[in-house]
């Protein structure tokens, strides 16, 4: 595709999100769309902000990094980056090339390992994007991974598949991973992203049944924490009490996020840790039940 013609499809779509935005958007979909062609469409697990906002309209939840985890290979340094320049390499003569950046580790100092893979994307002679790729190493997944159809939003040509398929986090792991980071963070957490993608799974009326939410939280939790016990939700307690008695001071910091974002304009912070502090309550009558 050509950079004029990306432009003017940018701007056809009359949204309120950034042309900057949709251009990552199509940087990812290319990316993507050659991960579905390679050897390894079966060895990354897409899950972050991506995946969310396929879940639940990628208008709403556009975002600027790809995450997945990587599962069922080596995860050495040297292989990974074989991994991604062989997924770049791919041509679906769509006029893109991809180039890897930097290769570095992340996420030191938790108990799994992970990478951050800076891509730049080559569109023409002159137009580029330059986004990150954060890969998990280890995680775990319940109860398994399972396929998703992620939209095309910028289609080549005609006859061009308008969804591309691809290993996802379930929507347990990804409501148990959000639970894990704010009750570990408290508040210290600044990333408001993380209660806005809360709020639409806790009031998401498809969100499968709280036992299997409690059974991936579980295992989400004991994977980085150690087993969870009486102590476990007592501190939780406390962090939630915290977090909502302080959740005027959080409130320049939410006003700030959603001031761009007017599909949470009408939602309160203050709100949202209310749901969640009764989530964590459904999560406690779980754990009480099973160790009766």
């Amino acid at each position: 595709m050509r950079p004029e013609r990306l432009r003017d499809l940018i701007k056809n779509r009359g949204s309120e999100i950034s042309f900057d935005e949709y251009r990552l958007r199509y940087a990812a979909e290319r990316f993507l769309l050659r991960l579905q062609e390679s050897s390894y469409k079966d060895k990354l697990i897409i899950k972050g902000g991506f995946l969310m906002g396929t879940i639940y309209n990628v208008e709403q939840r556009m975002t600027k990094d790809l995450d997945a985890l990587i599962k069922g290979m080596d995860t050495d340094k040297v292989i990974v980056k074989e991994m991604l320049e062989e997924i770049m390499a791919i041509d679906l003569q769509d006029g893109v090339r991809f180039e890897l950046i930097d290769l570095l580790d992340s996420q030191k100092n938790q108990i799994y390992k992970g990478y951050r893979a800076k891509l730049i994307m080559f569109l023409g002679d002159k137009s580029n994007v330059i986004f990150d790729f954060d890969l998990g190493v280890g995680d775990v997944v319940t109860p398994s991974p399972r396929q998703v159809r992620i939209p095309l939003l910028f289609n080549e040509k005609n006859g061009e598949k308008k969804f591309l398929t691809l290993l996802s986090y379930p929507l347990e792991t990804i409501l148990a991973e959000k639970t894990e980071i704010i009750l570990s963070l408290g508040t210290e957490n600044t990333r408001m992203k993380d209660f806005y993608d809360l709020h639409l799974m806790l009031n998401d009326p498809e969100r499968p049944p709280i036992e299997k939410r409690y059974q991936a939280f579980l295992n989400t939790w004991n994977f980085r924490h150690g087993e969870i016990s009486d102590e476990s939700f007592e501190d939780w307690e406390f962090i939630l009490e915290e977090l909502s008695q302080k959740a005027s001071e959080k409130n320049d910091v939410w006003q700030r996020y959603i001031k761009d974002r007017p599909y949470a304009q009408k939602l309160r912070l203050e709100e949202i840790i209310s749901e969640f502090s009764d989530y964590v309550i459904k999560l406690k009558e779980i754990y009480n039940k099973s160790s009766e």
